[in-house]
């Protein structure tokens, strides 16, 4: 079966697939960021469920003006697709409109210090993004050990993929240093650190 390509398409359309929910959330931030007032999320199939995970993740945690998309901005039908063995079948959609007036971000910390873990990138960069968009003036990236590597990974998706205005870091706004760590056996070991300063 033929599949829209996931992401975003036109006439500001994100096609839910088999990408992780934040990038799709990423994306509609993104969008209303960028100053678009409406933006549909669109999924097939087994993708229904994310779309509306997708919808509810950004209306709750970061642009709390929009509008609420149960009554007249939601679409469910179906469309015809052709299979690769050149026969046609019908597949369930749903579209959520996602509309807002302002296009205001919330959920920015407020000392905007962003730590590194375990967690996909792209929540860092959705992190990154979301905070600067909201009004900060710059956010600072810290990050310890393994973690040390996804921290420059996130600063640089987040200067090259959405935030191409953003100071380039590499002179005076990168530190390093070994910081001493409890472990679980009451010992104490040192560990490398990174601290990223990112900015207008």
């Amino acid at each position: 079966m033929q599949e829209t390509p996931e992401g975003q398409g036109g006439d500001n359309i994100i096609y839910i697939g088999k990408k992780p929910t934040m990038n799709y959330v990423l994306a509609v931030v993104t969008q209303i960021n960028g100053g678009v007032h409406t933006v549909a999320i669109k999924a097939r199939g087994n993708s229904i469920s994310k779309a509306v995970d997708v919808a509810d993740i950004v209306r709750k945690r970061f642009i709390m003006d929009l509008k609420d998309p149960s009554t007249e901005n939601i679409t469910i039908g179906s469309e015809e697709l052709a299979n690769e063995d050149g026969t046609k079948s019908k597949v369930s959609y749903i579209q959520i409109n996602a509309s807002t007036g302002k296009g205001r971000v919330n959920g920015a910390s407020q000392d905007s210090t962003i730590y590194i873990g375990k967690k996909p990138t792209m929540n860092y960069v959705l992190a990154v993004v979301t905070q600067i968009n909201s009004g900060m003036p710059g956010v600072v990236i810290k990050a310890r050990g393994n973690s040390i590597s996804k921290a420059v990974d996130v600063v640089e998706i987040v200067r090259h993929r959405f935030l191409p205005d953003l100071k380039d870091p590499s002179n005076h706004s990168i530190s390093i240093k070994s910081e001493e760590m409890s472990n679980e056996d009451g010992t104490k070991s040192k560990v490398s650190s990174i601290q990223i300063n990112i900015a207008k």
